[in-house]
């Protein structure tokens, strides 16, 4: 056998045993996809050394060229597992050059399956025989070169960078001695079987084929690190086994539980405490799943448990009860680690548990006598509180439901509305608020806009009977710039000032038919358009709505939007009448008396039994605002510190009940009524001291804008304009 055979064969064989080698480690271990990918690349490199020696050997064209074809195969494997090794090995990130440099080859070595001779050559002129020194002979080729054949050239070129960034990141990390062993190896290897192609095609070198010999320069080197890797592994063995005994001796002697748990939920160990604690032997214990030990009534826990603390859900540390062999139930605080199997994915669990039943029994104990003075203190709290009760019953004082100061009052009927009041404060519920006039309307809208989470911002008020029906849109939604003559700027709405805050609709019920289409698409999408404008503009308001009004009789009329209705009618809440709550009108006699004593700077201390029996047996149709009103003029002609009316309540000092305060229509019939007696008394005169408007607690415009809206008149036989003229 000649020297050139016998140099290729063992290059082959030490190749191919050496790729062998590998894949039974890889076999064995399969922890990491080096010896995997290195294994290929050194079968591959032993493969393409007999190729090459076939096709040295070859002694027409037709040998070399399915020779040639043929060797594309092994070099395709070889060059693509070193790509892919160098990403597993070195650990590097870029994972798409491996693919570039997989596919590229493929392409190569499919191309040069497809052609005639190949992608070296497009044309074979003849094999020329070359004389070695020592006599031997092989046969090169002669032809014309492939014009794609460079394209092999320029993947070796971005191979060769691939490595060369591959081993400077492992150096950098600290590695060197793998950095120079491995990663130089591959440099050297892929440069000279790079630089060999070149400069054989331009004729510089005339010798074999030498990529199976430069891929000795690889094997050499993964054999000093494979004898490193067995060291290595030797003496973390041994670290291993020692530490596995000091961990046993540990475990075997701390006064704490230790369980080991597989991914099969089967015990595999426990320590001599758990024997000790529990009654049961470790070999009655080791062996069997938890869903199989313990009482029946525990094991459901147990399973369930272990299957959370497998997928990380359980806290650092948790309690579980243990039932003893004598029936002693024990409270274990466990905290427990994943253990990982070779492939890193979850094999399995380590827990540690202490023993806390005592703890937890003292901890109960304590408790307990915590509790028992808590209640003590409760009671004497409770003591205190009533103490307190009487002495403010006692000295007359003012009191008021706890978080409302400006609503006075402690009757059943407000208390209920309170309580409603504070479970939709805090949410975005739309809310309406339902009542008399004069029943405090606006206080319950303040007071929900002050519990909310909105109450950092504006709460914004609109009067819908104190503007004209031509001017109401404009206020609420705003004007641009030229929407109409005089509008020389653009204003805000409401709408728009209460965004991020509350906007109270105050008497809704008077809005008109044609607005309030406009005021349910901003309610429904949260948008609106200014006038004159055409810009939409998004708006976060929350709505409160109120009514002196029955908004679902004002439906039924065809007066109001059904749909409005329900839009709004989301939270209902009705104030009630002060004649309701009459047990609410001496703790407001007293708040009013208050007030407006020290505004006019006058003392008023005293309010005799006559006088609040007189406040009490009245109706009060105008409601807390009538009341308001009375108390006021009384303050201002009291005289000695004591509360006088400034005229009985049945004469013109305020309406004595009627026939009107006892109506029995609708609330409209009511109202007109009520509006109709007090213009009656007033002889029909509107504004000034004593005037209809006074009386009712309005202002003067509103109160034209009610007459007009109720269709009510002076009678004919009068003198003068009507009031809707006045």
């Amino acid at each position: 056998m000649s020297p050139l055979t016998i140099a290729w064969t063992a290059t082959g064989a030490i190749c191919l045993t050496l790729g062998l080698v590998y894949l039974v480690v890889w076999l064995q271990q399969r922890t990491s996809r080096a010896p995997l990918f290195f294994a290929l690349a050194a079968l591959g490199a032993g493969a393409n050394a007999f190729c090459d020696l076939a096709t040295m050997k070859a002694t027409t064209i037709e040998q070399w060229a399915f020779w040639a074809k043929l060797a594309h195969i092994p070099l395709f494997v070889l060059l693509a597992s070193l790509a892919w090794f160098v990403v597993a090995y070195f650990g590097t990130t870029r994972r798409w050059l491996a693919w570039a440099v997989t596919v590229a080859w493929a392409a190569y070595a499919l191309g040069c399956f497809l052609t005639p001779y190949t992608m070296i050559y497009s044309e074979i002129t003849a094999l020329r025989p070359v004389a070695l020194p020592w006599g031997e002979t092989y046969n090169l080729v002669v032809g014309k070169t492939h014009p794609l054949k460079f394209s092999a050239d320029l993947v070796t070129v971005v191979l060769l960078a691939f490595f060369a960034e591959a081993t400077w990141t492992l150096w950098r990390r600290g590695e060197r001695g793998r950095a120079l062993a491995t990663g130089g190896s591959l440099i050297l290897f892929l440069a000279a079987a790079g630089l060999y192609a070149p400069l054989v095609d331009i004729g510089v070198l005339e010798s074999p084929p030498l990529v199976s010999f430069a891929f000795l320069i690889v094997v050499l080197a993964m054999a000093v690190e494979l004898t490193r890797d067995v060291a290595r592994t030797a003496t973390l063995s041994a670290e291993v086994k020692s530490s596995e005994r000091r961990w046993r001796t540990l475990a075997d002697n701390v006064q704490l539980l230790v369980v080991g748990l597989d991914r099969d939920r089967r015990i595999n160990y426990v320590n001599p405490y758990v024997a000790q604690l529990t009654g049961f032997a470790a070999e009655e214990l080791v062996g069997r799943r938890i869903d199989e030990v313990g009482q029946s009534d525990l094991r459901e826990g147990y399973v369930q448990a272990f299957e959370e603390r497998l997928r990380g859900d359980l806290p650092p540390f948790s309690e579980a009860r243990l039932r003893t062999r004598k029936g002693e139930e024990r409270t274990v605080l466990f905290t427990s680690v994943i253990l990982a199997d070779a492939e890193g994915a979850p094999g399995g669990l380590l827990s540690i548990g202490r023993d806390v039943t005592e703890q937890r029994q003292a901890e109960a104990s304590r408790d307990e006598a915590l509790e028992k003075t808590r209640r003590a203190l409760a009671e004497v709290e409770d003591l205190k509180a009533r103490l307190e009760e009487e002495v403010v019953e006692l000295r007359g004082e003012l009191r008021t439901v706890s978080g409302f100061d400006e609503i006075v009052g402690r009757s059943d009927a407000l208390l209920y509305v309170l309580r409603r009041l504070e479970q939709v404060a805090p949410l975005e519920t739309t809310v309406l608020i339902e009542g008399e006039t004069g029943v405090g309307k606006d206080l319950i809208a303040r007071a929900i806009h002050a519990r909310s989470d909105r109450a950092g911002r504006a709460l914004v008020k609109v009067d819908c009977t104190a503007l004209p029906p031509n001017l109401i849109e404009d206020e609420l939604f705003g004007h641009d710039k030229g929407a109409f003559t005089g509008a020389d700027r653009m204003r805000r709405g409401r709408f728009e000032l209460a965004d991020g805050g509350t906007l109270f609709l105050d008497e809704v019920g008077e809005l008109p038919l044609e607005l309030q289409g406009k005021l349910l698409r901003v309610i429904q999408e949260g948008a609106l358009e200014r006038v004159g404008g055409d810009a939409t503009i998004r708006v976060d308001v929350r709505i409160i709505a109120a009514t002196n009004r029955t908004l679902g009789e004002e439906v039924h009329q065809g007066r109001f939007r059904e749909d409005l209705f329900y839009r709004l009618n989301v939270f209902p809440l009705t104030v009630p009448p002060l004649r309701q709550r009459r047990e609410d009108i001496p703790l407001l006699v007293q708040a009013f008396v208050r007030r407006f004593a020290a505004a006019q700077g006058k003392p008023v201390e005293r309010i005799p039994q006559p006088v609040m029996d007189e406040l009490l047996a009245y109706d009060w149709p105008g409601n807390v605002r009538e009341l308001s009103n009375v108390i006021e003029r009384s303050v201002i002609t009291s005289t000695e510190g004591t509360l006088r009316l400034a005229a009985h309540l049945s004469e013109g000092g305020a309406p004595a009940p009627t026939a009107a305060s006892n109506h029995r229509g609708t609330l409209r019939e009511v109202e007109m009524a009520h509006i109709e007696q007090v213009l009656e008394e007033t002889s029909w005169r509107i504004e000034g001291d004593g005037g209809a408007a006074q009386r009712l607690g309005l202002h003067p415009n509103t109160l034209r804008h009610r007459l007009r809206k109720l269709g009510i008149q002076r009678p004919t036989a009068g003198a003068g304009p009507t009031p809707a003229e006045k």
